[in-house]
């Protein structure tokens, strides 16, 4: 379905003086690799880029700092994780020592003796009490950290998911916004054109005697005002394309060109699915679900680890080979290996117990406000389902009534020309049919791209369950 575009034939005949290929099509068709694949293409730094939206879905997975941002965080957790892990591994020291005594000792028997003495040492560990390979770990400490980092891992991965999709449904809806501004465009220069067409005709109508000069003068005026239009709309479009490029983080001096000559109604969700089933599909699909269940996990990771330290020891050992020198006066006279090992086992009570009681008390809370966390994050899933099903329900049902709207201004547009073109009509009554066609065209597109954005917030709501 394509702009009507009139041809001047008499004085009295109001031309537009171009067709815009924008158009609506009725193509539920939605690309197959819409969400396929990661990274980005190349940009120039500056010029115009032509881009449609699965270009725009590729670099929002591969350039979007906020999702960058989540990404590291996740690798962040998955570094914790690892560490929680390691902490298992006795820790290697490898060093030297140096030690000289001048002065007075006390032997066993309680007897002053002035001495001077020398040793040094070099190898695993030293002789001044740090060891080789030494393990210093509360066995609590070493079940449950662990176990509560792996799940901070799996709660950091799935915000990264859920950030990911959030981002998705936000460069869509920045991108069909852009095609909304292009195609308000088009239409505002169609009408400027005839709106400046019908100046000059309704001027020269009046020059010769068979029009009224306040028509000319009303058409004109409607002419400049349509010149506002036009430069607000290149404003728009301008705005558009900036918010495009901020959200896939491309430069500022770059114009982003759709490259849709028509926009097509995308079918990702069928609306029609009873709430219910949509609400049930989202807890199961929303990264956010795996998110609030790993917090969860991970705070009762993290109360037993309280609970249980007073009832479990602490460990502590060390070993260490190295060579050792000592002697009397400055200089050592004998050297020879030396093998020392060392091992604790103890329980401990922080502030005689107290302590540990507070610190379950803490964290049994912590657990309780991660468990109403999670309830508040599965009614709001709950909620965006219903909203967005609701809202893409109601933008289908516009997509018909703006393209009903946009036949009969086509009609009323053919017949108000061929009025003209048969000398029965005013200059004046194509103005208004103009508008009213422009009018309804924007509305059929506007109900368009409000429904495909719609799609787009609603299988974000769901998790995206059909990747």
């Amino acid at each position: 379905m394509r702009f009507i575009c009139l041809t001047a034939t008499t004085a009295l005949t109001v031309a537009l003086t171009s067709c815009t290929d924008f158009a609506t099509s009725t193509d539920p068709e939605a690309p197959a690799s819409l969400f396929s694949g990661k990274g980005h293409s190349p940009v120039p730094s500056e010029g115009t880029y032509p881009i449609d939206l699965e270009t725009t879905l590729k670099l929002a997975a591969g350039r979007n700092l906020d999702l960058a941002i989540a990404i590291e965080k996740s690798n962040a957790a998955a570094a914790r994780s690892d560490r929680a892990v390691l902490s298992l591994i006795p820790d290697l020291a490898v060093g030297a020592s140096f030690a000289k005594q001048n002065g007075l000792l006390q032997d066993t028997l309680g007897t002053p003796v002035n001495t001077k003495r020398v040793s040094d040492s070099s190898g695993l560990g030293t002789a001044s009490g740090v060891p080789g390979l030494s393990l210093d770990l509360p066995l609590s400490r070493a079940i449950f950290s662990p176990l509560a980092a792996r799940q901070d891992r799996a709660a950091a991965v799935a915000a990264a998911q859920a950030q990911e999709h959030q981002i998705f449904a936000d460069a869509a809806a920045a991108y069909y916004e852009l095609v909304r501004a292009r195609s308000s465009l088009q239409l505002a220069r169609e009408l400027e054109g005839a709106a400046g067409q019908l100046a000059d005709s309704t001027k020269a109508f009046a020059a010769a005697g068979e029009g009224l000069d306040a028509d000319a003068e009303r058409a004109m005026a409607t002419h400049l005002l349509r010149k506002g239009h036009t430069a607000r709309a290149e404003a728009n479009l301008i705005r558009r394309s900036s918010a495009l490029a901020r959200i896939l983080h491309l430069p500022p001096s770059l114009t982003l060109v759709p490259t849709d000559k028509s926009v097509a109604a995308t079918e990702l969700v069928d609306p029609d699915e009873p709430v219910a089933r949509m609400v049930a599909t989202a807890l199961k699909f929303r990264p956010e679900s795996a998110q609030m269940l790993a917090e969860v996990a991970a705070a009762g990771n993290r109360l037993t680890e309280q609970k249980v330290k007073p009832f479990l020891p602490n460990v502590s050992a060390g070993y260490s080979n190295y060579e050792f020198g000592a002697g009397q006066g400055s200089s050592v006279s004998r050297r020879d290996d030396r093998d020392e090992v060392t091992a604790m086992i103890y329980w401990k009570l922080e502030g005689l117990g107290f302590g540990n009681a507070a610190a379950a008390r803490e964290q049994q809370a912590e657990l309780k406000l991660t468990r109403l966390k999670e309830a508040r994050t599965l009614d709001n899933i709950a909620n965006e389902v219903a909203a967005a099903r609701a809202e893409t329900y109601a933008q289908r049902a516009r997509i018909p009534i703006g393209r009903q709207a946009a036949g009969h201004a086509k009609k009323s547009y053919e017949l108000t020309t061929a009025r003209l073109q048969e000398a029965q009509g005013l200059p004046i009554e194509a103005l208004a049919s103009i508008q009213t066609l422009a009018e309804a065209k924007q509305a059929e597109v506007d109900s368009v791209i409000d429904y495909n954005i719609a799609q787009h917030r609603l299988l974000a709501a769901l998790g995206h369950p059909y990747r």
